[in-house]
């Protein structure tokens, strides 16, 4: 007499034969394979389907990008390293050998690194944009919006989750501003989007994107405290808030920046202080003052890493919370970027890189997000 032995029901996503498992697929995905870095993970998707399935599911790609958000890498360009992005380790800032040539762009020498948004990054160059993720190295080529070289325009960058998919606006500044967006994976090209209702500008050419809009100043003079201009992605719509109370009498750097997935207005005193308003309740427009850090102690050092005012000056942005709640300020500059930490326990500012002159600064978590969606 011969028994049958009867194959389990599938559930969920198998990775193992059901003869010879011996860990748990669920441990696998949830505990092992969201561990390991982007290379390891590309390799393993070659050992049979059924990794190949799990690997490229969105489920462990989701976890994956969740748990990259720990380890913490600063992509910039290099003078020194044409066609190239370096890449740095946050927490190996203070350290020689932290450099490393991570991510090479074929047949790109002038290119502009404009934004990041979940872990992707988006270039400019001279030809059009580029949306890469330098860890899978896929790139997804965006034709130029419909400016002129004589325009003056900045570029926007964002996720719309309803859709999966990523969407690029161009703002072309003038009587009035004119807005593009491109919807990645959909369009073949730009279309014209409504008009912002008010004057638009960012002083260092990026936009903000946060809880699905992105972000930018208005201005119409120097003596007016200035107002928050959003464009939501999904419904291509735009609106108006009010900032936060500067001392708007005063032609100082102002920018808008993300941090810990919150809105940061950050107005730059020269030779004095950083003033950071969090924007703490998004959907109520309540700001709070975060800190308020006394760059005194800077303006002593030496004349390429002074605070004052240069001809390609922008201001000093905060870049991450470390590991150890010390914050790590940027200097941004159109030729050369410096990092600092700042201690909010004690207000001491201390270098944190000997490493030369940088272009443009972006945080970046390896991951395996497809840029055209799943």
């Amino acid at each position: 007499m011969s028994v049958s032995r009867q194959r389990p029901p599938a559930t969920g996503i198998s990775i193992s034969s059901p003869r010879r498992r011996s860990i748990p697929d669920d441990l696998i995905i949830n505990e092992i394979l969201i561990l390991l870095p982007v290379k390891s993970l590309l390799r393993c998707r070659c050992v049979c389907k059924a990794w190949h399935s799990a690997i490229s599911s969105r489920h462990l790609i989701e976890l994956h990008r969740q748990q990259s958000q720990s380890k913490v890498h600063l992509l910039h360009g290099s003078y020194d390293i044409p066609h190239g992005v370096n890449s740095i380790n946050i927490e190996r800032l203070t350290e020689e050998d932290k450099l490393e040539d991570y991510y090479r762009l074929p047949l790109l020498e002038n290119f502009v690194m404009i934004n990041s948004c979940r872990d992707l990054i988006c270039l400019a160059y001279d030809d059009g944009y580029l949306l890469s993720n330098p860890a899978t190295r896929e790139l997804v080529y965006v034709p130029h919006a419909s400016w002129d070289l004589d325009d003056t325009h900045f570029t926007g960058f964002g996720f719309v989750s309803s859709l999966g998919k990523y969407k690029v606006i161009s703002i072309t500044l003038g009587t009035p501003d004119t807005c593009e967006v491109f919807t990645v994976g959909l369009d073949c090209s730009w279309w014209k989007a409504e008009s912002p209702p008010c004057p638009a500008f960012t002083v260092s050419g990026r936009t903000s994107y946060v809880n699905g809009n992105l972000h930018m100043l208005s201005q119409d003079s120097f003596d007016e405290n200035g107002k928050l201009l959003l464009f939501n992605l999904e419904k291509e719509a735009w609106s108006v808030k009010p900032l936060p109370d500067w001392p708007s009498e005063f032609d100082w750097p102002i920018e808008l920046r993300e941090m810990q997935g919150l809105l940061c207005f950050i107005c730059c005193i020269p030779d004095n202080r950083i003033d950071i308003w969090i924007l703490r309740d998004y959907a109520n427009n309540v700001w709070s003052k975060g800190f308020v850090i006394d760059v005194t102690q800077v303006v002593g050092m030496p004349d390429e890493m002074d605070f004052g005012l240069g001809p390609h000056y922008f201001g000093w942005f905060p870049l991450e919370v470390m590991t150890d709640g010390r914050i790590l300020l940027q200097k941004d500059a159109i030729d050369d970027d410096r990092w600092f930490y700042y201690d909010p326990w004690d207000g001491s500012i201390q270098l944190a890189d000997q490493t030369g002159m940088f272009h443009r600064t972006l945080r970046y978590g390896e991951n395996l997000v497809p840029i055209l969606g799943f």
